[in-house]
């Protein structure tokens, strides 16, 4: 009994520390016309990418598997991400679901999320560099800073030129809003855009964490086995 309670706490953790964000990472995109709509410049990516995030603390390594209408996140502590992961983030976008799992106790909760409020921050400065730029995975990345002195922050993000708003979708489910999450929605055009690499500094430049996208390989024919909850996982209630 006493063991079921310390996975319950855990379990109730796993949607706060995850990434993605993805962390795997955060960024902003699009030479695309400000007038034209998001559906319009929608670009589909199905497939795999990987990306490690860095703290002064910690490294977590990420494998994400996108497809049209589900995302599915694995988080490591360590490099090999051919075993099994220590969490897993199911994203359920036309159902505004969240499923959290522990495969190393088979346990999972859902969550019922809802949209993240795209409000305005005080005090920001945006910075576009179109000729600051840099090719991360065959990329061109174009370099967007945020800087908020109120909140002693500089963020860099950087950009590819092509639209992938499968990262929209994702981060405008509620969660924990990291600074990287937050700002994002303060770029142009971040409804289409996606991260390939973030550093989050202070104003004196000393770096509070990164991300970074190390691989990306399309795929169309992902199991959908992979956004499901495996047989036998207990579900967690509140």
């Amino acid at each position: 009994m006493r063991n079921f309670q310390k996975n319950t706490i855990n379990m109730k953790k796993i949607y706060f520390s995850a990434f993605f964000l993805f962390s795997f990472l955060i960024g902003m995109t699009s030479n695309a016309d400000k007038n034209t709509s998001p559906t319009e410049l929608k670009k589909e990516f199905t497939g795999t990418l990987k990306y490690v995030e860095y703290t002064p603390f910690d490294t977590t390594y990420y494998t994400v598997y996108v497809t049209k209408g589900n995302i599915r996140v694995d988080s490591f502590k360590n490099r090999n991400t051919k075993g099994e992961a220590d969490k897993v983030l199911i994203y359920n976008l036309e159902d505004n679901l969240i499923l959290a799992i522990k495969p190393s106790s088979q346990i999972y909760k859902s969550i019922n999320a809802e949209e993240s409020q795209e409000s305005k921050i005080n005090g920001c400065e945006i910075i576009l560099n179109k000729d600051n730029y840099k090719y991360i995975n065959n990329y061109k990345c174009i370099q967007y800073r945020i800087k908020n002195k109120l909140d002693n922050t500089d963020i860099t993000y950087w950009v590819p030129e092509e639209d992938f708003p499968f990262y929209y979708e994702m981060v405008s489910m509620k969660h924990s809003m990291q600074p990287v999450y937050k700002y994002f929605f303060m770029l142009p055009n971040y409804q289409v855009a996606f991260p390939m690499q973030t550093v989050e500094r202070t104003l004196l430049r000393e770096e509070k964490s990164s991300y970074k996208v190390i691989e990306m390989v399309e795929s169309a024919d992902l199991s959908t086995g992979l956004f499901t909850v495996p047989k036998g996982y207990q579900l967690l209630n509140d």
